[in-house]
């Protein structure tokens, strides 16, 4: 068993503190045990697509590698939808699983899968531990390498020799192109706009995009990128905003689109830009095909200061985006009570001193709009595959990557109940978490088409769609806000100190479903 030892010692010399799963009668209780004598606590989950994505969460919130643990076969497959979130939205995580050692005969057929297979559509790449490597460390890092994902690890009692080479990365396709050319046209642009993608947040960029006077958007997953309370905040981009969002008002009226990492799977809608346009993205055009760019910049090939220096020079569109979210927030903010309404009583209350955690369904759109989030990392979404459920485990894992704060997660009718047993940690750890449902009975994203196209409603339709009771179950405080001023009053009530509470949020179906016109296309 040395080489699980040396790979629990390798975990423990990452700084890793908590690893999640659940574990087997193998190899995988062998880790555990040497990972608790080295202090690297094990935290159970009810659910081993839990493990991955509150792993995942945290290592992106920590700029590491996150570790969950499950056994083979049946306990991989159960992964798989935490995997994916994890590839969807660029969380790293080293997935490790119980397995099969290289060579086993075939009858031994026990809940056996082939692993690789099985993972290969949702992982960077699916290792052996064996004596010729990967190490943790090589994992962890390639886990980490832009773009950030999940990777898998086998492990089996025996320790083997086995040639298991990586798999074969896409190559990058390269584009010359003249750099002074760029900053010629940058230089003679007098109304560049900025759509930062998520690897801004990785390079760390929002110090300068902090400083310009020019219209600053981010896609949904970068949020807070920019500090979304200046002036110069554009919001978010998704290529299907409508006619009362920024993107709408202020991309027409640009005269060059600098794009940051700008990649397909982190918008709704890809489509042509009206201008000149071009994206700095170290990875190249392979991973942003959709667009077309006038121009790519691959690798180091901008100097950030350089940029900085000319952008910073240049102001325009404050008063255009003024004038643009004035209009957009008084659509959403009506005399009716609607999630709008609750994003902005929350803001309010807590003064940016919440970390944001969206699912998906109507009410995302309007909090991706109205909510201002100050800094990136305290916004966690959904953003790049839209995939409902998982906002729950998002805010579990932030909830344990940082205490001090609340963690606020939104989520609909449809999201709420699938990770929900997990749910004990948050209670059994007295975590500050607030669960907000935003419930009007239906898939309501999904029901304005079946409106619209006469179909049925019926398997959109939510019964008995009331948890208070089954958060009570599981030990959480549970209330229900039925107006702005119960809504107020309870959170001003609430003691994050003292652990989880849910409001449920019943809204009018009818109003509840008009609200994102205007704002989000299909």
């Amino acid at each position: 068993m040395e080489h699980i030892e040396k790979l629990a010692e390798d975990i423990a010399a990452s700084g890793i503190k908590l690893v999640f799963g659940i574990s087997g009668s193998g190899p995988s209780l062998t880790l555990i045990d040497y990972l608790e004598k080295l202090n690297v606590e094990f935290c159970l989950t009810h659910f081993e697509g839990t493990a991955a994505i509150i792993a995942g969460t945290i290592g992106k919130l920590n700029c590491s590698t996150g570790v969950a643990i499950s056994i083979k076969g049946p306990g991989l497959t159960n992964m798989l939808p935490g995997l994916a979130s994890c590839y969807f939205e660029s969380m790293p995580v080293v997935a490790i699983s119980e397995a099969y050692a290289s060579g086993t005969p075939y009858f031994k057929a026990h809940k056996r899968l082939d692993h690789k297979k099985l993972t290969s559509a949702v992982v960077k790449d699916s290792r052996f531990l064996s004596d010729s490597g990967p190490d943790f460390k090589t994992l962890a890092d390639l886990a980490l390498t832009e773009m950030p994902g999940p990777v898998h690890l086998d492990i089996s009692n025996s320790s083997i020799k086995i040639d298991d080479a990586p798999n074969d990365q896409e190559p990058l396709r390269k584009k010359d192109f003249n750099n002074t050319k760029f900053f010629e046209i940058l230089s003679s642009s007098k109304k560049p706009v900025i759509i930062a993608g998520t690897l801004a947040v990785r390079k760390g960029w929002s110090e300068w995009l902090n400083k310009l006077s020019v219209p600053v958007f981010s896609v949904a997953s970068a949020k807070g990128v920019v500090d979304e309370t200046l002036k110069h905040s554009a919001g978010v981009y998704t290529g299907a905003g409508l006619e009362l969002t920024p993107e709408l008002s202020i991309l027409p009226e640009s005269d060059l689109i600098i794009c940051l990492g700008l990649r397909h799977k982190e918008v709704l809608n890809v489509k042509p830009f009206h201008c000149a346009s071009i994206n700095i993205d170290p990875l190249g055009n392979s991973y942003s095909s959709g667009f077309v760019f006038d121009s790519i910049i691959e690798g180091t090939g901008v100097e950030v200061g350089q940029l900085y220096s000319l952008l910073v020079e240049k102001g325009w569109g404050i008063e255009l985006l003024e004038e643009c979210n004035v209009k957009m927030r008084k659509h959403m903010l009506s005399s009716t009570f609607l999630p709008s309404d609750a994003f902005m009583i929350l803001e309010e209350h807590f003064r940016h001193r919440a970390r944001i955690v969206l699912d998906t369904g109507n009410f995302c759109t309007v909090g991706e709009h109205i909510w201002r989030v100050p800094k990136p990392d305290w916004y966690i979404s959904s953003g790049q595959g839209r995939y409902m459920g998982t906002g729950l485990p998002m805010a579990i894992g932030a909830a344990l990557y940082d205490n001090e704060v609340p963690t606020v997660a939104f989520i609909g009718d449809g999201g709420i109940g699938m990770f929900i047993a997990d749910i004990k940690i948050a209670v059994q750890r007295r975590l500050p978490l607030l669960i907000v449902l935003m419930s009007d009975g239906y898939f309501g994203s999904i029901r304005t088409r079946a409106i619209t196209d006469n179909l049925t409603q019926k398997p959109l339709t939510i019964n008995s769609s009331s948890w208070l009771k089954v958060f009570e179950g599981f030990g959480v405080e549970s209330v229900q806000a039925e107006s702005a001023e119960k809504l107020d009053n309870i959170i001003g009530n609430w003691m994050p100190s003292e652990g989880p509470l849910f409001i449920q949020i019943p809204f009018d179906p009818e109003k509840y479903l008009k609200m994102v016109e205007r704002i989000r296309g299909g």
